[in-house]
């Protein structure tokens, strides 16, 4: 973790100024000292040295005088809109609801609470989360903030889900550290500006026992299948427990087992013969010594560039085997520590830490522009559009420029498809690692494994001690291996099976499974971004609150959503879906794990503007559901 330094000089506090995100710093500085001057000066980007060195040295002034760890209450809505608009610009409605959060002044942003008098809890209500990782945590604290009965049962030996299970070399998380992190847990000391796998596993744990999650939390607990029992309006969960078979028992499920929970594992002809060592990344063993080792990686997604390099630096020699290039950029301070001038900043300038909150999240506001095909821009001879062109060339330039201008790798890397169509990959000396006399690039795809290694499809063939199969999740197995039956025994997959791959209402919901929300549930992620990841995981578990409050209010036994709007929404998510690049053949339909390419559709993400779509999950369409 971070430790802030001691400040107590103009010299010390100018430093951590000089680290400041400009942006942040003068609207911190302005809510803190109401000076008009500073609110005048423009946006950091279109400051000039004059602006900038005023801004700072007002920033200095004011904390010699002021400095402290103080929490500045959340500004009334007006006053509140006025700042964000000063450094974002003008915002629609929707855009404000959507983003008025994000500085996280509120005591738990995104939540919902009882609205007038809290109604009595039948005896015996409880709800059952499934899954101990960042969205299970938040479901959480949502049922500990209305005083709900529930149980979290997780089949791993602690909370933090997939960052309980990913432990290879250099894991971390690939978005700024303030930005990955619940906006109800404010200030936490993080270490490193993208944290390691360790400090986010710990932060998670940290979380789920100080709010109390950890106290109602069952581990070793493994959910086989659920079966919705029509009479009493619940659903009874088989559960290997260390303790062997049990039947709990649950008014609602909620259910986080997240998108990335079922490992792909090669299945490529003579697999089983090999008679090395094959790893998936989420199974590393404790203690691996690849000291010497011929090593191949086969997968270039974000974790096996993450972990090349590690690798890199003990194996004897290492393949890298690329199927499919990938767009891999870099990202300013990833693997540097939080400098203590900085962490004193955060703790000391009340408003900075939320407002830093607030600009991390800024470049997401306006990413659609990167995601959309235009065609008079084609037609004047573009590939995708004006601003997916620049990054396509900046991108470009910057493998050249880590790679040291070595053609004979430049030509192997560049994809043929527009950036911004796959999920972005952070680079973490993957292109430099290349370049390492005992690293190689193979390309194409293994056609069988042999006993001593495998071989290629184009023939080349390489022994191996140990083979890391970064080959990713298998999206499409959401809930997977769990079975759920709803009403009339209606099997939740086999219903999925027989359409066109899941689906659900709102990413959460599907017809005739009343009481089972789904938390990172098909079509979920945005596509555009517009806020954090995290605090969808708030803003779904508040969802999934208002339907169980509204439940016990009106003394309802269970809640599901209409066919006809299950049906209505997925119809509308398939057509708002071909407006954007991951459907065209610009942007690799046939090679983005986004898309069900069997049946050619959007998979994993919401195709809606993140305003929109914060909306429809933040303001509940009753017409849509039915209680009963």
């Amino acid at each position: 973790m971070a430790t802030a330094a001691k400040v107590i000089d103009t010299d010390s506090i100018r430093r951590a100024v000089e680290l400041a995100d400009l942006n942040a710093l003068r609207i911190a500085l302005y809510q803190n000292s109401g000076d008009e001057e500073i609110a005048a000066l423009p946006a950091a980007a279109h400051m000039n040295d004059g602006q900038k060195a005023l801004l700072k040295e007002r920033a200095v002034e004011w904390l010699a005088d002021n400095a402290g760890a103080v929490d500045l209450p959340e500004p009334p809505e007006k006053e509140l809109r006025r700042l964000m608009t000063m450094l974002s610009g003008e915002m629609t409605d929707v855009e404000f609801e959507a983003r008025r959060d994000l500085p996280a002044f509120r005591a738990v942003p995104c939540a919902v609470e009882w609205e007038g008098e809290k109604p009595d809890i039948p005896e015996g209500f409880r709800i059952v989360i499934i899954g101990s990782g960042p969205a299970g945590i938040a479901a959480g604290v949502q049922c500990e903030l209305l005083g709900l009965p529930y149980l979290l049962l997780d089949r791993q030996p602690d909370a933090g889900g997939t960052w309980t299970i990913n432990r290879y070399p250099d894991v971390r998380v690939d978005t700024p550290s303030i930005t990955y992190e619940y906006s109800f847990e404010k200030l936490y000391p993080w270490g490193e500006h993208f944290n390691r796998g360790e400090d986010v596993r710990e932060y998670l744990q940290h979380v789920s026992r100080k709010y109390g999650v950890m106290a109602n939390s069952r581990f070793g607990h493994d959910v086989k299948g659920a079966v919705f029992d029509a009479g009493r309006n619940v659903w009874a969960l088989d559960v290997e427990t260390p303790d062997g078979r049990q039947e709990i028992v649950a008014n609602v499920v909620i259910t986080a087992c997240g998108t990335f929970a079922n490992a792909q594992l090669p299945d490529i002809e003579g697999v089983h013969d090999f008679g090395g060592q094959i790893i998936h990344p989420s199974a590393w063993p404790e203690g691996l010594d690849l000291t010497g080792k011929r090593v191949a990686i086969i997968g270039n997604g974000s974790t096996g560039v993450q972990l090349l390099s590690a690798v890199a630096q003990k194996a004897g020699h290492v393949s890298v085997v690329q199927r499919t290039p990938q767009w891999i950029s870099p990202r300013e301070k990833y693997g540097a520590p939080i400098e203590p001038e900085l962490a004193w900043l955060n703790q000391n300038m009340p408003g900075y830490w939320n407002w830093s909150r607030y600009t991390a999240t800024m470049p997401l506001f306006d990413i659609d522009r990167l995601q959309r095909v235009d065609r008079e821009w084609q037609a004047q001879g573009g590939k995708v559009s004006k601003a997916n062109d620049d990054l396509r060339a900046f991108l470009t330039n910057y493998i050249r420029q880590e790679t040291g201008g070595r053609e004979d790798l430049i030509e192997k890397l560049i994809p043929d498809y527009a950036p911004m169509s796959r999920r972005p990959v952070v680079d973490n000396g993957w292109y430099r690692a290349l370049t390492r006399d005992n690293v190689e690039l193979l390309t194409g795809s293994v056609a069988r494994f042999t006993k001593t290694g495998f071989v290629m499809a184009d023939g080349t063939e390489r022994d191996f001690d140990v083979v890391i199969a970064a080959t990713g999740f298998d999206v499409l197995k959401y809930l997977w291996p769990a079975r759920y039956k709803g009403l009339e025994g209606k099997d939740l997959h086999d219903t999925w099976d027989a359409g066109d791959g899941p689906r659900a209402y709102l990413s959460m919901m599907v017809p005739q499974f009343p009481n089972l929300f789904m938390l990172y549930g098909p079509n979920s992620q945005p596509l555009t971004g517009g806020t954090g990841l995290p605090q969808w995981w708030l803003i779904w578990a508040a969802y999934a609150a208002q339907c169980v409050m509204r439940m016990l209010k009106e003394e309802k036994g269970r809640v599901d959503v209409k066919p006809e709007a299950y049906e209505r929404y997925n119809r509308e998510l398939d057509a708002e879906a071909q407006n954007w690049l991951q459907m065209t053949p610009e942007g690799g339909i046939e090679k983005n794990y986004y898309v069900n390419r069997e049946h050619r559709r959007l998979q994993v993400n919401a195709p809606w503007l993140s305003p929109d779509y914060h909306r429809m999950c933040t303001v509940v369409n009753w017409d849509d559901l039915e209680l009963s």
